[in-house]
């Protein structure tokens, strides 16, 4: 990381006062904002035109990376080939910042459509974000209009944004916390402008958090085991392609910001998706873990594995996309996620 003072307003989010710096001997500005977590900007503001910034803020609040020097992973607006690109030329720099990038269709497939989900989606925010029952959680405005999809855009029909005024995210504000404090989900004191907002999971908000966790009917979190590493690149990427073509979020658990060890993260992970998608052309032994505990929890499973490759007697009945080039991929997995579980 580089060093930096506290100077200019997020773009994404419009929090104040963040800590940002150009990088020296580069084109790129980081961003360390406290909403959307640490990314890199490398030609000004214009680089998020072919973002709905609604969307954009919401998803950082939830899978951004927040600023730390142990954080070695940062959002940036680089394709995909440049971000591999720099991964190789930076491959023995023990402290190399890993670059995963932002792209437009991930995040709109992310992003809860239905008012329904967003509620669901609000609620095991507050649930993650709570260390123990009847715990008071704090969020500045900036960050419960992200996290509670408030839009601050709006966009006409050639796609350019109008900034919405204070009143009107205020009026949206009120009625998402009206709502869920009548549901008896949570209790909270009254949002105004400029003040931090106080919340309290209760009872009724617990049971639901509860049920999606078990359920899950609604998410569009998708977690992928597969072997992960330089040569698994462009597999990792088809997948993800099918994932994202099909409406649904894939989820890599080397790219997704966590404090834990690895395995509990995981599991969790595992038991947040609505299905898993599973490759066993590596024959890792961690992917038939993985496909085992799924299963285990009653989780749909999509198996993929490469032709010619034997599977484990245990799973080489079950219907598997058995695929010969990664560029055949993304079609046959949007196909048989829709067919498999958007029709059930």
């Amino acid at each position: 990381m580089v060093s930096m003072e506290p100077s200019a307003i997020c773009p994404i989010c419009n929090t104040g006062k963040i800590v940002c710096a150009p990088e020296p001997a580069s084109f790129y500005t980081f961003y360390a904002c406290p909403v959307c977590g640490q990314y890199r900007l490398y030609y000004g503001d214009h680089e998020l035109r072919s973002f709905n910034k609604n969307h954009l803020a919401s998803f950082l609040a939830y899978n951004g990376f927040p600023y730390s020097t142990n954080e070695k992973r940062c959002y940036t607006t680089l394709t995909q080939e440049e971000c591999e690109k720099n991964e190789l030329d930076h491959a023995d720099e023990p402290e190399h910042t890993h670059l995963v990038p932002l792209i437009p269709q991930i995040i709109d497939a992310w992003y809860s459509k239905t008012f329904a989900e967003k509620v669901d989606s609000i609620l095991l925010y507050l649930g993650q974000h709570t260390s123990h029952w009847g715990d008071k959680i704090s969020l500045t405005k900036e960050q419960y209009y992200s996290a509670f999809f408030i839009d601050r855009y709006d966009y006409d029909e050639y796609g350019n944004p109008k900034a919405r005024n204070a009143i009107e995210m205020n009026q949206q504000a009120q009625f998402m916390l009206n709502y869920l404090v009548s549901s008896h989900y949570i209790e909270t004191s009254t949002l105004h402008a400029g003040e931090t907002v106080l919340l309290t999971l209760q009872p009724e908000g617990y049971a639901r958090v509860d049920h999606l966790q078990r359920s899950n009917d609604n998410s569009k979190d998708v977690l992928v085991a597969m072997q992960f590493g330089k040569e698994t690149r462009e597999l990792r990427e088809a997948i993800r392609t099918g994932i994202t073509n099909a409406g649904y979020h894939a989820i890599f658990i080397d790219e997704v910001e966590h404090n834990d060890q690895i395995t509990p993260e995981l599991l969790k992970h595992i038991r947040m998706s609505r299905f898993v998608v599973v490759d066993l052309s590596h024959q890792n032994n961690g992917a038939y873990f993985e496909e085992g505990y799924a299963m285990g929890l009653g989780k749909p499973v999509i198996q993929l594995c490469k032709m010619d490759t034997k599977l484990h007697f245990d799973i080489a009945q079950k219907n598997t996309i058995i695929w010969s080039s990664e560029n055949e991929i993304p079609d046959r997995l949007m196909k048989r996620i829709h067919a498999s579980i958007d029709s059930n």
